[in-house]
C-alpha cells in the first residue's frame, strides 16, 4: 500500500511538471508570435508588467496615455481576462497584452533579451491565515526571480488594503539583496475594480539594485 501511494503520488509529481512545462510553452509561444513583433515595431526590448491586472481598468488606462510603450497585464481568471481583453479592444489599444497566467509562470516565459521595465501588484490575495503565508506572492524567492527578469532600477510597486501583508513585503523587500524600498509616487492615477472596494489602501515602492 505504501509503495503504491509513492508510485501516486510520484506519478501525481510527473503530470504537474509535464503540465506546467506546457502552460510556460504556450505562453512563450503568444510572446514571440504576438508581444515580440509588437516590440520591434516600438523599438523597444523592456514592457510594464501587472500581476493581478483583474478587469484590466487600471493597465487599460496607463497604457492609454503611453502608446509607444508596451503593458502586459496576466491573471488566473479567464473572465477576468477576457472582461479586460473587452476593454482593450473598446479603447483600440495595440500595445496592451491580457493574459492568463500564473505569474512565476510568466516570468519563466519571457524570452531572452527582453525584460521588465516596472511591475506592479495591487490588492493581491493576502492569504491572511499564518499557515496560509506561503501562498502569498511575496517571497523571497519570487523576488529573486523578477529581479533577473527585470531591467536595472526597475521598480516593483505594490498596493494592498491588508496592513499586515503590507508590512510584510516591506519587511521581504528590506531584506532582499536585490531590491531597496524606494520613494517614488505611484506611476499613474486611475481607479481599478479592486481599489473601488476598499476604502483605505498602503502602498510601497522598492527599487532593483
Amino acid at each position: 500500500m505504501e509503495e503504491s501511494l509513492k508510485n501516486f503520488e510520484s506519478l501525481g509529481l510527473q503530470n504537474y511538471k509535464i503540465e506546467k512545462a506546457d502552460r510556460i510553452n504556450r505562453v512563450g509561444d503568444y510572446f514571440q508570435s504576438a508581444i515580440v513583433p509588437k516590440l520591434k515595431s516600438l523599438n523597444q526590448k523592456f514592457f510594464y508588467l501587472e500581476i493581478g491586472s483583474g478587469h484590466g481598468h487600471w493597465l487599460t488606462s496607463f497604457a492609454s496615455i503611453k502608446p509607444n510603450l508596451l503593458f502586459i497585464g496576466i491573471d488566473l481568471i479567464s473572465k477576468r481576462v477576457r472582461k479586460a481583453e473587452s476593454k482593450k479592444s473598446s479603447s483600440n489599444l495595440s500595445n496592451l497584452f491580457f493574459i492568463k497566467a500564473e505569474a512565476s509562470e510568466f516570468i519563466d516565459s519571457i524570452p531572452n533579451g527582453i525584460h521588465i521595465l516596472s511591475t506592479f501588484i495591487m490588492f493581491p490575495d493576502p492569504w491572511p491565515k499564518k499557515r496560509h503565508f506561503k501562498n502569498r506572492l511575496i517571497q523571497n524567492h519570487f523576488l529573486t526571480k523578477l529581479a533577473k527578469s527585470s531591467t536595472i532600477n526597475s521598480r516593483l510597486y505594490f498596493r494592498t488594503d491588508h496592513k499586515d501583508y503590507f508590512d510584510w513585503t516591506v519587511k521581504h523587500f528590506h531584506s532582499h539583496s536585490s531590491w531597496e524600498i524606494y520613494e517614488d509616487a505611484w506611476p499613474h492615477d486611475s481607479g481599478s475594480y479592486f481599489q473601488g472596494k476598499f476604502e483605505k489602501n498602503f502602498t510601497c515602492c522598492a527599487k532593483l539594485l
